[in-house]
């Protein structure tokens, strides 16, 4: 009957300690209970049989009930088991035993200090379990924010802000949770977590509450004036004059404890910050990017005028000569005067098709038509089209011992060896020597394209590849480029996943190198 009753107490007072734990925890438990006190029993009868003092038994039931306290909690188990352990030392070690009664008139004050003793012992178990438990979750909740912290600080775009907040604060919260992000139409683009919860925020009144928080920038639903039948609680997110959306949870019939709602509050300022910062970013560099923009169209306009008068004049007045006094000139002169307009044309041509290529680079429809080709022979097809000032100078073409195969953009890269090329003739002096050789390591093809002229000046050497740029150094006809063309190649090389660089050459001249990744044909398969 004492065991029944025992059990009943012990169950009792379980469930109420432990409400969600199931019954057959509980069980669990009593059995548990049971065998430290069947041990210790043991240990006391033996330890009484050996001639110890009844002080080390008492001690034996007070570090039972300090173990015990450590598996289960609660005060009221605490009393019961210290009155448990008191009834067994009083039926098995005190005169008479194997009963409940006490002879010896101290008995009762040593069961009442052994009691005491007992549940003092195990409340300060219990505590120190507790203190030990919530430090843990303490420890778990700072965690959960530093490691959001970290998290938003690498975050590029709000969205991804807003995916650490849902996660962080699922993980912290264990409940359903729901980020809202207005989309840059100006919609809300809902994303849930856990994804199987979205049916916890699908109701009229949830729905409804959540645009009220984003339009509003005010707390809704749950727990508040505002859609108070909504399930869950609803909170703006928003800095400043900017709202970006809003986040959900379910409170659920425990509700939050004020320490995880300060927690989840911090989570949430943190999240503001970084789409704010986010925000501030992206406008600062479309503000950059704009400013750019206008500093190349205003250098492009002032190029175009400044270097197109002096080809165009030179045409207009040309071709107005030949057409006024053709008769009056010989034979030697109108062909001079042909030339000279057929130069001035190409000129205007090459800066034309830069000119396109540059802008399709800028605004990025610049679109690569690759096929797999023999190096040399765009070389040959490039060469063909250089400026007819290369017959006075030496052009020679050094041809890799093996045949080299590299993807590519044809006409791209057929403009990219005339710039360079036509840099070389304009910025050598006559009878210069101008060397295009080929060359494969791994699996990178290597153009060389070198002169043995003046080369190029330390100090310029930093900004060759930099948009119009041009240098200081003359050049025979005093007509400068626009600076557009290294840069268009530095573009088109790179687009193709190669580089470009220069280097001077020793005692004199300079060389450009750019690189083109190789390409095998399939086998049984022939370029013609």
């Amino acid at each position: 009957m004492f065991s029944r009753l025992t059990t009943w107490l012990l169950g009792n007072t379980l469930c109420r300690e432990n409400a969600p734990v199931k019954a057959h925890v509980r069980y669990k438990d009593v059995f548990s209970i049971a065998g430290i006190i069947g041990m210790v029993t043991l240990l006391g009868l033996l330890i009484h049989y050996l001639g110890f003092s009844d002080v080390s038994v008492i001690t034996l039931y007070i570090l039972a009930v300090q173990i015990i306290a450590v598996r289960v909690s609660g005060r009221i188990s605490n009393a019961v088991v210290s009155l448990l352990c008191v009834a067994i030392y009083n039926f098995f070690f005190t005169d008479p035993k194997y009963t409940l009664l006490a002879y010896d008139p101290d008995y009762p004050m040593t069961f009442v200090i052994m009691f005491i003793v007992s549940f003092l012992a195990g409340s300060l178990a219990d505590r120190l379990k507790r203190m030990a438990g919530q430090s843990e979750r303490n420890r778990y909740r700072t965690q959960i924010l530093y490691d959001t912290s970290q998290l938003l600080n690498k975050a590029l775009v709000s969205q991804e802000a807003a995916e650490v907040l849902g996660v962080q604060l699922h993980k912290l919260l264990d409940r359903d949770t729901v980020v809202a992000c207005i989309d840059e139409e100006g919609k809300i683009a809902c994303r849930y977590y856990p994804d199987t919860c979205r049916s916890t925020f699908e109701g009229q009144a949830d729905q409804d509450a959540l645009v009220w928080s984003v339009r509003s920038r005010a707390k809704s639903g749950a727990g508040t004036s505002v859609y108070p039948g909504a399930r869950c609680s609803y909170a703006p997110l928003y800095q400043g004059s900017h709202t970006y959306g809003a986040v959900g949870v379910l409170p659920g019939d425990a509700g939050l404890d004020e320490f995880s709602e300060s927690i989840m509050s911090a989570i949430i300022s943190q999240c503001e910050l970084a789409m704010e910062n986010i925000r501030s970013v992206k406008d600062k560099e479309e503000a950059a990017m704009k400013a750019q923009n206008e500093k190349l169209r205003a250098d492009l306009l002032r190029s175009i005028s400044h270097d197109l008068r002096t080809p165009l004049t030179s045409i207009s007045g040309n071709a107005s000569m030949l057409m006024n006094s053709e008769q009056t000139f010989d034979e030697a002169t109108r062909r001079q005067l042909y030339t000279d307009i057929y130069d001035d044309s190409i000129w205007l041509v090459n800066l034309v098709e830069n000119l396109l290529a540059i802008s399709r680079v800028q605004n990025g429809t610049m679109q690569l038509r690759t096929t797999t080709e023999v190096l040399d022979d765009v070389i040959d097809e490039a060469l063909r089209h250089i400026d007819r000032h290369v017959q006075e100078h030496t052009l020679t073409v050094r041809k890799s011992p093996d045949i080299i195969l590299a993807k590519m953009d044809v006409h791209l890269i057929v403009q990219v060896i005339i710039n360079i090329v036509n840099n070389a003739v304009k910025y050598t002096p006559a009878g210069s020597e101008i060397i295009v050789s080929t060359s494969q390591k791994q699996n990178m093809a290597y153009i060389t394209i070198q002169d043995n002229g003046g080369g190029i000046p330390e100090e310029e050497r930093p900004h060759l590849f930099e948009m119009f740029y041009n240098g200081s150094k003359e050049v025979a006809d005093a007509r400068k480029s626009m600076g557009l063309g290294l840069a268009l190649c530095k573009s088109i090389v790179e687009a193709h996943g190669g580089s470009i660089f220069e280097k001077n050459v020793v005692p004199h001249g300079a060389a450009f190198v750019f690189t083109l990744p190789t390409e095998e044909l399939p086998d049984g398969e022939q370029k013609v």
